[in-house]
């Protein structure tokens, strides 16, 4: 089975739902069920096993989390999600930058076209007020 490719933003909001889901007691139960030794970036890459997951990329992941203050572990080196990090994932977390980001990119790309079609407009506006003025002179 090929394994899918991880987007970083997308990989980064599933991990803090997954963190999150871990609060819902139905959940927690299943979890506790499988029994991990902890809650870290291993055991969160066996459950989306369908993607190719490296170490660099665990250790990645985790630091940037850990960095935005997103997740902390505790003294065990379990992961778990902070108020911040659920705030964040409450506004829509990594997806939210990235719709952001497409729409921020298509505003650039209209504005650049339009330009375009005011550059023609200002030279248009300059033959008219050179035409006008040859026309005054004329009379």
């Amino acid at each position: 089975m090929d394994k899918e490719i991880i987007h970083r933003n997308k990989m980064l909001d599933m991990i803090l739902s997954l963190l999150m889901s871990l609060d819902v007691p139905l959940f927690k139960s299943k979890v506790d069920k499988i029994n991990p030794s902890r809650i870290d970036m291993n055991f969160i890459a066996t459950l989306y096993n369908q993607y190719e997951w490296e170490d660099w990329m665990k250790n990645s992941f985790q630091d940037e989390l850990v960095y935005k203050k997103y997740v902390e572990l505790d003294n065990e080196g379990n992961l778990y999600i902070t108020e911040f990090g659920r705030e964040f994932k409450r506004k829509g977390g990594y997806a939210e930058i990235d719709e952001k980001e497409g729409q921020e990119k298509t505003i650039r790309t209209k504005t650049i076209s339009s330009f375009k079609y005011g550059e023609y407009g200002f030279y248009i506006s300059i033959i008219a007020t050179i035409l006008s003025i040859i026309a005054l002179i004329w009379k």
